[in-house]
C-alpha cells in the first residue's frame, strides 16, 4: 500500500468550498460582490479561531495571510459559480460550518479515527456554497459540484463532480489511493489493488508479518512485524517505523526508522500565508 498523506488534505481548506482546479482573478465582480463578502466575513471568523492550531502545528500565524489564502482559494471562486449559476449561496450553513470547523482546530493534529469524525462533522455541517452540477456530470471547481445529503461531500477530480464519504461496513470501495471514498473505522477494504475495487469488511484483527504495507488491519492500523497482531497506529512524528502504515501520517522514511509529522487539519499556506516558504 502506498503513502497516503492526501487523506488529510480535505481538512485543509474546507471552509465555503474544497479548493480549485484552474487559476481565478484576484478580485470580485459586481455580479458577486455580496456573496464574495459574505464568504470573506466568514473565513475572517475561521482565521481567527485557526491561531492556535497553527501556533501548535507551525509555531506561528499570519492572520492575514490566512484570509489572502481563503479569499483566493475558497471566495473568489465560489463567488464566480455563484455568478453563473454553478452554485449558491447557504447563509443558514455559516454557523454549522464554524463550529465543525472549531471542533478540528480545537484537536488540531488528530488519529486517523479523529480524521474519519472529524470528515464526517465537517462534510454534514459545510454547505455553506452549494453546487448545482450533480456527481457524474463535468466541473472546473469542487464549488461547482452538489452535495450529496448527509455526512459525504462532492469533489471535483480530473472535472468531473465524485461522491467523497467515510463508506459502511459491505459498501463498496475503491482501493485507497487519491482522492476517493474511504472505509470506516473498524473497517478494511478488500480491493487488491490500484484501480481495482472491492467492498468494506471487518478489520482484521490478526495478520501476516511478512506483507509490508498490507490493508487487512485497515487504515489507520498496521501489521505489527514481531506479534502479527493489528495495532493502531499512533506514531504523530518521530523514531520507529518500517513501514508507512506505522505512522499516523502514512509516511515512514525507512531509511531514518522515522516517521513523518502527522498533519494539521489546517495547511501551512492558510496558516501562514502563501509567501512563507515551505
Amino acid at each position: 500500500m502506498r503513502s497516503l498523506p492526501w487523506l488529510f488534505a480535505l481538512l485543509g481548506l474546507a471552509a465555503c468550498s474544497s479548493g480549485t482546479d484552474e487559476a481565478t482573478s484576484p478580485e470580485p465582480t459586481p455580479l458577486d460582490t455580496s456573496v464574495f463578502d459574505n464568504c470573506v466575513a466568514f473565513a475572517t471568523r475561521l482565521c481567527g479561531d485557526a491561531q492556535g492550531c497553527c501556533q501548535t502545528a507551525y509555531g506561528d500565524f499570519d492572520a492575514e495571510g490566512c484570509l489572502d489564502t481563503f479569499k483566493r482559494d475558497v471566495c473568489r471562486p465560489g463567488a464566480d459559480a455563484v455568478a453563473v449559476g454553478k452554485a449558491a449561496f447557504n447563509e443558514a450553513s455559516v454557523e454549522g460550518c464554524l463550529e465543525a470547523h472549531a471542533a478540528a482546530h480545537a484537536i488540531c493534529i488528530p488519529t486517523w479515527k479523529q480524521t474519519l469524525e472529524l470528515r464526517k462533522q465537517i462534510h454534514a455541517a459545510c454547505r455553506v456554497l452549494d453546487g448545482t452540477v450533480e456527481p457524474g456530470r463535468s466541473c472546473a471547481i469542487a464549488a461547482n459540484c452538489k452535495h450529496p445529503p448527509g455526512t459525504a461531500t462532492a469533489e471535483c477530480v480530473k472535472n468531473v463532480c465524485q461522491v467523497v464519504e467515510i463508506l459502511p461496513e459491505g459498501a463498496a470501495c475503491p482501493f485507497p489511493s487519491g482522492s476517493v471514498s474511504v472505509c470506516d473505522d473498524g473497517l478494511a477494504c478488500d480491493a487488491p489493488g490500484l484501480g481495482a475495487t472491492g467492498h468494506c469488511v471487518t478489520a482484521a484483527t490478526s495478520c501476516d508479518a511478512s506483507v509490508l504495507e498490507g490493508t487487512d488491519c485497515g487504515l489507520g492500523s498496521y501489521c505489527d512485524p514481531e506479534t502479527a497482531v493489528c495495532k493502531v497506529a499512533e506514531n504523530l512524528g518521530g523514531s520507529g517505523c518500517g513501514q508507512s502504515n506505522e505512522c499516523v501520517s502514512f509516511e515512514c522514511n525507512r531509511l531514518a526508522n522515522e516517521c513523518a509529522p502527522a498533519p494539521a487539519v489546517l495547511a501551512r499556506d492558510t496558516c501562514l500565508g502563501t509567501a512563507t516558504p515551505p
